[in-house]
């Protein structure tokens, strides 16, 4: 993730609440583990196709991972299983130096239309409104950090 860039997860909302307090969320690694959430019931990555009228397709790094953006700016991933293409994890990277309302309104609708859950960096539920999101990635450190570097830059 770049400086530039505010993470968010995003999971199926039914999971989310029948498993969230019967599940280990951190692996091994003490890194957030939403494969548990997924798993519950299984959803094919073409689920998130509609995204592509939002997000151009793009060409990832890895096999197992369908690319909604671009990695360094605005960007929604797929990890999926390369057997089955059941989804194993959903990321959502804003790039808060562009022009992103577009893109976070058009993926606030997909997730209230087909059911999904967006978790802030802390794995707290977000409303899912444009103005909550914004104000979580306006007040983020990455946002502040950013802006003092810029800040800094001579003229």
């Amino acid at each position: 993730m770049a400086l530039w860039q505010y993470t968010f997860q995003i999971l199926p909302k039914r999971s989310f609440s029948v498993l969230k307090d019967d599940i280990q969320i951190f692996d091994e690694n003490n890194l957030f583990d939403d494969e548990p959430y997924w798993k519950f019931e299984p959803i094919n990555k073409n689920y998130f196709e509609g995204l592509e009228r939002l997000l151009m397709k793009g060409k990832s790094w890895s096999k197992e991972i369908y690319l909604f953006g671009s990695e360094e700016s605005n960007c929604l991933e797929v990890l999926f299983d390369l057997q089955t293409d059941n989804v194993k994890s959903v990321s959502l990277r804003i790039d808060f130096t562009s022009e992103f309302e577009t893109v976070l309104r058009g993926v606030i609708d997909f997730c209230i239309y087909n059911e999904l859950i967006i978790l802030d960096e802390k794995l707290q539920i977000v409303p899912l409104n444009y103005e909550s999101v914004s104000h979580i990635i306006n007040n983020s450190s990455q946002f502040k950090r950013y802006n003092e570097l810029q800040e800094q830059r001579p003229e």
